[in-house]
């Protein structure tokens, strides 16, 4: 808990910004204007009925019978149901080692987290945009000022974060809660993240190698979350 604070901290000091800065990303969507989504905050206690199992078979049609189904709580907890494929296993490579692990379908929620209530709506979704698109020379700068004052233990942890940053590619999903960005990975599946009003969640999903179904999928699950304060 103490290591995820502290990773958690480091994020806020890369991707604060300056309160005069009123950039946002991507086209504004309006699904939850105004909506600060304080119904969501119950379900960090029962996950199962963020997303239920309804939910899922409602947008999938989801084997129940050979599938297995994981369930925690918190801030860090999560409801995904995994099941087989016919798709190969993946080879990975540990220390040297080759080994093959099944390349499982899966399907879920996971990490429902809030932004304080000091913030407004806009500082929130600008401060969520800032973690996931394409930063700017100017972002750059204010990540480079904001770790200028930070000891080298941060700076050395804010440069592997970065890293993994960098690495990865979202795209900006239009029309999903206050905002929400999808990116796919080959071996793990797709990924949304869900900005609304002031909570955060995301929607994990592999049920294909087709990144757009995966995609669509994600979006119809995200509706069923935010359905939940409708």
């Amino acid at each position: 808990m103490k290591k995820t604070a502290f990773l958690m901290g480091i994020a806020l000091t890369l991707f604060s910004c300056n309160s005069g800065n009123k950039e946002s990303s991507g086209t504004i969507n309006t699904v939850s204007d105004g909506n600060t989504f304080d119904c969501l905050e119950p379900f960090q206690e029962d996950y199962s009925k963020l997303l239920t199992k309804e939910d899922m078979a409602s947008v999938y049609s989801i084997p129940f019978d050979e599938a297995k189904v994981e369930v925690n709580s918190g801030s860090y907890g999560n409801h995904i149901y995994s099941w087989p494929s016919d798709r190969p296993a993946i080879e990975h490579e540990i220390s040297g080692m080759k080994m093959k692990t099944p390349d499982n379908n899966s399907m879920g929620v996971a990490l429902l987290s809030f932004y304080s209530d000091g913030g407004s709506l806009q500082s929130n979704r600008d401060f969520f945009d800032r973690g996931y698109k394409q930063l700017s020379e100017e972002d750059l700068k204010q990540i480079e000022e904001n770790l200028a004052s930070q000891d080298e233990n941060v700076k050395k942890t804010a440069a592997q974060m970065m890293k993994v940053r960098n690495k990865s590619s979202w795209e900006f999903v239009e029309g999903t809660g206050t905002s929400a960005w999808y990116k796919w990975n080959d071996k793990y599946g797709g990924e949304m993240a869900v900005l609304a009003g002031k909570s955060k969640f995301y929607i994990r999903l592999k049920v294909s190698d087709n990144p757009q179904e995966n995609r669509e999928l994600a979006e119809k699950l995200a509706e069923k979350v935010l359905e939940k304060c409708a």
